[in-house]
């Protein structure tokens, strides 16, 4: 396990590889990925971004830099994808658990899928920890909504 670990360390260090951590702002979702950017090019990023409805909105929130909409885009995919599934809590080891998710949410439609055996798949991009968890029960709060009457 300590081997995956130093992988994990030592790719940050290679050029062109770099972490992102893209949380929500509201709730405690946040989910830290590994961007390639020798593969998530301005080009592709402007593919993966166009695929999607409100293109335009999304690359003006990034102040114009498609590869941040991009990288954004796929965490927020990440996100919603773990929370349909139940939450997610993982990584960085074991590393087969990120590796199984990164691919999943690349086959998904508009990310390209996987591309020569590459840990990042087509779009350059994997998930390498995930902190996303359901409402638990005490943190909910439950009030009666009462009619108006039509008199």
């Amino acid at each position: 396990m300590q081997e995956q670990q130093n992988a994990a360390d030592n790719a940050e260090g290679v050029e062109g590889i770099k972490r992102y951590i893209v949380k929500d702002t509201w709730k405690d979702y946040e989910v830290t990925l590994e961007v390639n950017h020798a593969v998530l090019t301005p080009e592709r990023a402007k593919l993966i971004n166009d695929f999607w409805t409100n293109s335009e909105d999304r690359l003006d929130q990034c102040d114009g830099d498609v590869v941040k909409t991009a990288i954004q885009l796929f965490g927020q995919e990440a996100i919603c994808t773990f929370l349909r599934d139940g939450g997610a809590s993982f990584g960085p080891v074991p590393e087969w658990v990120a590796k199984r998710q990164s691919a999943e949410l690349r086959s998904g439609e508009g990310w390209g899928g996987e591309e020569g055996g590459s840990e990042y798949g087509w779009c350059g991009m994997r998930v390498l920890v995930a902190s996303v968890g359901l409402p638990c029960f005490d943190e909910l709060e439950l009030a009666e909504v009462k009619s108006c009457s039509s008199s």
